[in-house]
């Protein structure tokens, strides 16, 4: 039983090293159960299991403070934080004097995404249909405080 013990905790502690690197949470979900399934079997068929037990309360708290150091360097390296400059949102004002001129869908239009108008990168939307990316559009109305758009069938 000493043997099967300490298998499941390097099993464990070997599945929350990989949860932590592949981001997989069913690696995270085993290696918990595992450690629960190894404190119960130290404590009921182990002389001395208490120690283990401690042992692995330790290596939880490290897997935690682990998790946490990753997740934050990821978060530093761009993969939670936002870096794309996010399209202007411009008085209605302005918007109805955009009307009739032309420009290029920046984003899928889905039917709302971003397009450029002489270097000014606002939110539309199309109204319905979906406009490629890079598609060349043309500025038809505007409702609800949003410029309508519409693909343009010839050039820019």
């Amino acid at each position: 039983m000493v043997q099967m013990t300490v298998l499941l905790l390097v099993l464990a502690i070997a599945a929350l090293v990989a949860e932590i690197y592949t981001g997989t949470e069913i690696f995270g979900a085993l290696g918990v159960v595992m450690l629960v399934v190894s404190a119960v079997m130290a404590v009921l068929f182990v002389p001395g299991g208490w120690f283990i037990v401690a042992g692995q309360v330790a290596v939880l708290a490290l897997f935690v403070k682990l998790s946490v150091k990753h997740i934050r360097e990821k978060q530093l390296q761009g993969k939670l934080i936002l870096r794309d400059t996010l399209a202007e949102d411009l008085p209605e004002q302005e918007l109805r004097a955009m009307i009739g001129k032309r420009g290029i869908a920046m984003t899928m239009l889905r039917p709302y995404g971003e397009a450029e108008f002489d270097g000014l990168r606002i939110e539309v939307s199309t109204g319905g249909p979906m406009i490629e990316q890079g598609a060349k559009i043309i500025a038809t109305t505007v409702r609800e405080s949003k410029l309508i758009v519409q693909e343009s069938q010839q050039g820019n």
